[in-house]
């Protein structure tokens, strides 16, 4: 699992070091160029650019400015300038330096690395920047989209070079809270961070303009960041290490009855895709409480016929007979393909209403219609809009819940006091405190009934004994992850919901014992 950072984290992680564990900042700002020049060195090795130069030696420009990110592009120089040619070029002014950067600084210029401070246009009109290799090290996680004076002037000049670019901590022109970004922003082929992924890389925009992102090591321990980092990110080997396994002396009964009312004569497909992703994903018992049930249900789920309106949704006159069977359920999935019908989505109310804080339920889709931000539900609870249905339940635009969806997320979760799953690039899953954030997956799982199957997947997890936000995150992990083999296997053009389902079991033989 990895940790995300918010930038006043960031702070708070260095003045841990500095304080808890007596990491004087110098080494700190040490370690991180030193481990940046390794990552360096190995790009520049693995991209061949040690063989494209006539001379053999490529030429690298670091930029830097004169905060404490500039010190880390002057320490930087330091350990390339005997593997590269290294040009130096800062902003900003000496007597801002921190005592780390100012140190860095002169070891520049003793050293007799080429170093120019740039102050104006004319003094860039002059430069040629390398075609081989340029390094940001402008301005780091303090800085915002907002960029003014000359190292905007730099960034449009950077704007067209076709050379390697590599950011050190973030680029500049990307703001690391939110992931807006300038239009000139410093687009990355690769980003090397410290300590962990900043917020604003993987939301938005950031994404785009950072490029892969590597870790730098700072020689602080992993734990500092451990314990203030409230956002998270799946990968691989957490599918082992949460999910539970399975005990040799048990049954069907210890891996929970998922009861999904879903479906109707006009969509049965919704139905039978979010049972068959409950039942794949492992659940014990799943049954589909339904009006119509498509012929591709699997046979292991089992069918219970609902007595259905004039238009064939679920009539309250199955009100009764329905309750007698979610009684005896551990986990409800409710919503997809049930319609706009009034009479279905009175019962809707009336069953979450009823087992709020009974079951763990999760609510997509047309189930969503009975959530409002008046709603007042539980924490077992799992909500799992995408950004137009989020916009219909808390009043706000999608476009600004687009820009915003962390933030959004968890203040909604925190208010409706349940978990939310906000369907968005990246996906959300959070209890209003805890985040994880999903970086996985692809545009071909923008077809219609990827969201059904994610919602039989959380509830397939439930039963199993996963809490509610672990089981949204592990979901999300696995339901895109299975897109992703599909994708790669064949094409995202031909990825369907119902292939995403046939791949959960190819994810599960990856990553778990």
């Amino acid at each position: 699992m990895r940790h995300v950072l918010t930038v006043e984290q960031m702070r708070t992680a260095d003045r841990n070091a500095i304080t808890k564990y007596s990491i004087p900042g110098v080494i700190l700002m040490e370690n991180a160029a030193r481990s940046s020049a390794e990552y360096v060195i190995e790009i520049m090795d693995e991209l061949g650019y040690n063989n494209q130069n006539p001379c053999n030696d490529p030429l690298i420009d670091i930029i830097c400015g004169s905060g404490n990110n500039g010190g880390d592009g002057f320490a930087l120089a330091r350990h390339l300038h005997e593997h590269f040619r290294i040009r130096v070029f800062w902003i900003g002014d000496e007597k801002k330096m921190s005592r780390e950067t100012l140190s860095n600084y002169k070891a520049v210029q003793k050293l007799n690395i080429e170093i120019k401070q740039i102050t104006s246009n004319k003094d860039l009109k002059r430069i040629h920047f390398s075609e081989d290799c340029i390094i940001d090290s402008m301005i780091g996680v303090g800085g915002s989209e907002e960029i003014k004076g000359i190292a905007l002037d730099i960034l449009k000049k950077l704007k067209t070079s076709r050379a390697l670019k590599i950011a050190i901590d973030v680029p500049t022109g990307l703001n690391s809270e939110n992931g807006k970004v300038s239009p000139w922003c410093f687009e990355a082929d690769f980003t090397i961070t410290m300590y962990a992924e900043k917020m604003g890389m993987i939301i938005n925009d950031g994404p785009d303009v950072c490029g892969r992102v590597l870790i730098a090591y700072l020689g602080a321990p992993l734990n500092i960041i451990e314990r203030i980092s409230k956002t998270h990110i799946l990968e691989d080997n957490d599918v082992r290490g949460f999910l539970p396994e399975r005990q040799r002396r048990s049954s069907k009964f210890d891996y929970g009855k998922v009861m999904v009312i879903a479906g109707s004569k006009k969509y049965p497909g919704a139905g039978a895709l979010t049972s068959n992703a409950a039942i794949t994903s492992g659940a014990g018992l799943v049954y589909l409480c339904s009006t119509a049930f498509h012929s591709a249900l699997l046979p292991e789920v089992i069918p219970i016929n609902l007595e259905s309106t004039g238009t064939g949704a679920i009539s309250k006159k199955s009100s009764d007979d329905l309750m007698k069977e979610l009684d005896k359920a551990e986990v409800i999935a409710i919503g997809p393909g049930l319609s706009d019908n009034v009479e279905t989505l009175e019962l809707v109310t009336k069953i979450i209403k009823n087992y709020i804080d009974k079951k763990f339920i999760v609510v997509d889709a047309d189930g969503l219609r009975s959530i409002s931000k008046q709603s007042k539900l539980s924490k077992k609870v799992i909500l799992t809009p995408h950004c137009g249905e989020f916009s219909r339940i808390i009043g706000i635009p999608r476009k600004e819940i687009e820009l915003n969806s962390l933030e959004l997320a968890k203040q909604w979760a925190k208010k409706l006091n349940c978990i939310i799953v906000l369907k968005h690039i990246p996906v959300i899953i959070t209890d209003g405190e805890t985040v994880f954030v999903n970086v996985t997956g692809n545009p071909g799982m923008a077809t219609g009934g990827s969201g059904d199957v994610l919602t039989g997947m959380i509830a397939g997890l439930l039963g199993q004994g996963l809490e509610p936000l672990m089981a949204g995150a592990l979901g999300v992990f696995i339901h895109s992850k299975a897109g992703d083999i599909y994708a790669e296997k064949y094409s995202q053009e031909t990825l369907t919901a119902s292939r995403l389902i046939d791949f959960i079991p190819e994810v599960m033989a990856e990553n778990v014992r």
